[in-house]
């Protein structure tokens, strides 16, 4: 069954945001205190309308979750449409999958995101999960990343 998420699922929520990292082999770049910084800053973001989660349940159990958020950082700030809207936390139990739980979740945030009047909707996929953003008509941007530590690899080339 989906639902709309509240403040009482936000640490199962969490909890499920650590297994998305464990499974991309991720968790080593969390902070110790991981779970309680991010029930902190969701409910936070919960109290001025910033973000929203959708939940699947399954006997009473959450199994899935996806997030909405509303941001405005830098350079975006500086557009004529300062806020846009970012979709985090999509995540099913492993056993799960592959029943259209994570197709129903998105949709739900991205109508989330539309009421609220976001314009552009942003989101990192994963290679598995690329076909299905496609599908909500997502396209891959040039968007690049750089680990800080090699960024001086490339400075004989000026």
């Amino acid at each position: 069954m989906l639902r709309s998420a509240n403040k009482s699922d936000l640490h199962t929520i969490a909890l499920l945001k650590f297994k998305m990292f464990q499974e991309i082999h991720k968790e080593h770049l969390l902070r110790d205190d991981f779970l309680v910084e991010v029930e902190k800053v969701y409910r936070q973001m919960y109290e001025f309308n910033k973000a929203k989660h959708f939940v699947m349940e399954d006997h009473g159990t959450i199994i899935a979750c996806a997030g909405g958020f509303i941001k405005s950082d830098i350079p975006y700030c500086f557009f004529k449409e300062p806020q846009y809207g970012f979709i985090g936390d999509v995540y099913v139990e492993p056993d799960k999958r592959r029943k259209g739980y994570a197709k129903e979740l998105t949709k739900a945030i991205l109508d989330w995101l539309t009421q609220q009047g976001v314009k552009s909707i942003r989101l990192l996929a994963s290679h598995n999960a690329q076909p299905l953003y496609k599908s909500f008509g997502f396209e891959k941007t040039d968007e690049m990343i750089s680990n800080v530590p090699n960024h001086k690899k490339g400075l004989g080339a000026f």
